[in-house]
Parts: structure tokens; C-alpha cells; sequence
């Protein structure tokens, strides 16, 4: 089997608009609204990180340098927490501020997550990369980035995290038609969005990817309007292999208050287990 190359890179589009939670939205980036005491980006960033990932792009929208700011050291408030002997807080601080090597996309308009993903073609080049949808907050052992490196180290091509929908989800989902092999879904099929009627199953995607530079050619094919990315995995089906796998854990859809409230709760809950864990 030929070698694989480290999965290097991460990939993490939080430029859109955050309208189903308006109106704190109008002035707080969604990732950067709390679950916990961490904001929702914090757990993208680490998800990355916790498996070896060094270089993060993080795309945000205009108005969004909290998000930046986050990650950046603060010396006043180290040196505050220092002369207080809080030297806990301290290293905390210190950690998010050298996470990894993050740097920072601006998506000048919300053109959805294909567009973002094009965008960072002239940092990542032919270099294999991962994407995380911050909204899809996902807590597991090993987490959702490893569950799929897994099946990427033995098939290549591109890799979809998965989940089972209830039929009221379908018709707002990119649902897949596949063959289950022992290890993986072989997936064969893609449709955005179907009615319960035309959809090739009750599995959808689920916010975690890896992606094969190729996946470039297929967004560059669509056009500069809204760039849908199920489109571009639909174009990818008869070039390259594409796999899934339904992901282990508690997953919660932090884009919506319910979801969002469900998730801090949880955290609360087990928060020492998960920041082992994380």
C-alpha cells in the first residue's frame, strides 16, 4: 500500500452569519458564543490539534477579530494573572495562544463552505487536508478527526463524517447512497437537500471531512456564486474514492439556541472528563 501522506492541515470555515441565532448574532460571532466557558471555536481548533494537526486556517467574515483575538497572546492579562498567582488560568492562556500555526481567511461575503474551502487552495496546495464545521460540536474518544484519519490511512481519497437523520432532517441535508463494507461506508451516491421520498437513504453528512487536494478542480468547476460543496463531491464521485463513516459520540448542533444550550449543559456536566479528553 503506498504511504499517506500526515494529515497536516485543518481547515475551519466560520464566516456565516449566525441567523438562527439572532440577535445576539448581530455583535458576537456564533463561534465564538460559549459552551461553558469556552467559546464553540475553541473545540474545533483543539479537535485539530489533539491529533497532530500544526497548521489551522481559520475563515471568518468581516467584523470577526474576536475570533482572532482569541488566539492571540494577551500580555496585559498574562501579566495580570501572573502578579495574582493564578497560575493555572495562566497556562491555559498560554496553550490556546500556541495551539498551532493559525492563521486567519477573510470571506468577504458568506458564499457557503465550498467557497471557503477554495479560498485556501494557495496556502494548503496539493497537501491532503481536513475541514471542521464548528456549529457540528462533537464529543468523543477518539474524536471525530481521528475516526476518519483512520479509514483515510487505508482508502485515500476524500472521507465524510456521517450520522443517522430522523425524517423531518432529511430534506435539509446532503444525504449519501453507499454500500457498507465492514470498516467504512463506500459512498456512491450524493443529493443535496432531497425530499424524504427521493433520498437515497437516512444517513447524512455530517460537518468532518478529509479531503485529497483534488477536491479543488471539482469547486473550481462551479460557479462563483454560492458554492454548494456536496456539488463538488458529486463531480469528485467518478474520479475518486469516496468513503464515510457515522461518527461515535454526543453531537450537538451548536447553530441553533436549543442545540446550543444542550451542549453547554452537557459540557457542564462532564467537563472534566471531556477537557482530558480535549
Amino acid at each position: 500500500m503506498a504511504s499517506v501522506e500526515k494529515l497536516d492541515w485543518a481547515v475551519i470555515p466560520c464566516a456565516g452569519l449566525g441567523t438562527r441565532l439572532l440577535p445576539v448574532t448581530r455583535s458576537i460571532p456564533k463561534a465564538m458564543l460559549p459552551i461553558g466557558s469556552y467559546p464553540i471555536i475553541h473545540f474545533a481548533v483543539k479537535e485539530a490539534v489533539s491529533i497532530g494537526i500544526e497548521n489551522i486556517l481559520i475563515i471568518i467574515g468581516d467584523g470577526m477579530d474576536s475570533v482572532r483575538n482569541y488566539f492571540t497572546n494577551n500580555p496585559v492579562l498574562n501579566k495580570k494573572l501572573e502578579e495574582d498567582g493564578e497560575n493555572d488560568l495562566l497556562e491555559l492562556q498560554n496553550q490556546i495562544s500556541n495551539f498551532a500555526d493559525i492563521r486567519f481567511l477573510l470571506q468577504e461575503k458568506p458564499l457557503g463552505v465550498g467557497h471557503a474551502i477554495k479560498l485556501t487552495k494557495r496556502i494548503i496546495g496539493d497537501n491532503p487536508f481536513s475541514v471542521i464545521l464548528p456549529d457540528d460540536l462533537i464529543f468523543s474518544k477518539p474524536n471525530s478527526l481521528e475516526q476518519l484519519y483512520s479509514i483515510y490511512k487505508k482508502y485515500k481519497g476524500h472521507v465524510l463524517g456521517l450520522n443517522n437523520l430522523k425524517n423531518s432532517e432529511i430534506h435539509k441535508k446532503g444525504i449519501v447512497g453507499f454500500t457498507e463494507e465492514s470498516d467504512r461506508y463506500k459512498i456512491n451516491e450524493l443529493v443535496e437537500k432531497p425530499k424524504l421520498a427521493e433520498a437515497p437513504s437516512k444517513t447524512g453528512i455530517l460537518g468532518r471531512y478529509i479531503f485529497e487536494s483534488s477536491i479543488f478542480d471539482e469547486i473550481m468547476e462551479i460557479s462563483d456564486d454560492e458554492v454548494n460543496l456536496t456539488d463538488a463531491l458529486m463531480s469528485s464521485l467518478s474520479k475518486t474514492t469516496i468513503s464515510g463513516k457515522i461518527l461515535d459520540g454526543y453531537h450537538f448542533d451548536t447553530g441553533n439556541p436549543n442545540g446550543l444550550v444542550k451542549a453547554s449543559s452537557f459540557f457542564l456536566k462532564n467537563s472534566k472528563l471531556i477537557l482530558e479528553k480535549y
